[in-house]
């Protein structure tokens, strides 16, 4: 029989012997049968509560060891990948030691400036810049030579100044050496963003691209005459929209856009179907 249907009987009973021995009155056994009763409620609900905080406190430790499977889990991954890393970097230490002793065997190469030019070409070129401060600057880079304006032309004129005259006649000679000769050329005018003010000069140059055109053409002129072959020459205009330098503002120009460049460049770079 279960503890808690002892209490009532225990207590039915002590009631039938008082009832008999006539110790109390029946009006308070009953009133003890009752309070024995609501006793009893009271426990069997207790006892209720007890299971079900037994039930949840299984499945909280549930949930905790699920948890715990989880953590476990992450740190067995986290293990894995660090050992992975750890092996990835072994590798890549060891084929930098075989690149590293296979790249000492080999003959380093001298380091230079970039150039797209032959050593021959390039040297000239380097030496005739010199030879021209103020006038002229070589660009290894893209082998090019830019001729400024201002000292190659007058204001608004496309006549070129015997100082570059000159130097031209030596460019071509340049030109002219077998490092050089299978090379084309091309020349390019170029002006800031000022406006063509004297109608003087507006009845020869109307605008900047006239400007630019002529300018070119006047120095391809110059090399052709000092002997450069027609057939290696092209010439263009480029007007106001490349500068390599800001212009000053209301359209006041500025000197460093206002250049004749001269491109150096391979026969297959050449823009016409027809070239050699």
């Amino acid at each position: 029989m279960k503890s808690y249907l002892v209490i009532p009987l225990v207590l039915a009973l002590l009631g039938a012997v008082l009832l008999t021995s006539g110790c109390v009155s029946r009006a308070e056994y009953e009133k003890a049968i009752a309070a024995s009763r609501r006793a009893n409620e009271q426990l069997t609900k207790c006892q209720g509560a007890l299971r079900d905080m037994r039930t949840e406190n299984q499945r909280l430790l549930g949930e905790v060891q699920d948890r715990d499977g989880i953590i476990q889990a992450r740190d067995k991954t986290i293990a894995l990948l660090e050992k992975s890393k750890t092996d990835l970097k072994n590798d890549f230490d060891d084929l930098k030691r075989l690149y590293d002793k296979a790249v000492g065997r080999a003959v380093p190469e001298p380091v230079g400036p970039i150039r797209v030019l032959p050593m021959a070409v390039h040297k000239a070129l380097q030496d005739f810049a010199k030879a021209n401060p103020g006038l002229v600057d070589y660009y290894p880079k893209y082998g090019m030579v830019k001729l400024k304006a201002d000292l190659t032309f007058a204001p608004g004129s496309d006549v070129v100044q015997q100082a570059a005259i000159d130097a031209l006649g030596k460019f071509v000679a340049i030109l002219g050496e077998p490092a050089a000769a299978k090379f084309h050329v091309y020349i390019a005018g170029h002006t800031d963003d000022m406006p063509v003010g004297k109608p003087a000069t507006r009845r020869r140059h109307p605008n900047n691209w006239y400007l630019s055109v002529h300018r070119a053409v006047a120095v391809q002129q110059v090399l052709t005459k000092a002997g450069l072959e027609h057939k290696r020459i092209g010439v263009m205009g480029f007007s106001e929209y490349h500068p390599v330098a800001p212009n000053r503002p209301n359209k006041r120009g500025n000197q460093a856009n206002r250049r004749v460049e001269i491109w150096i460049v391979p026969p297959d770079r050449f823009l016409t179907a027809g070239s050699d």
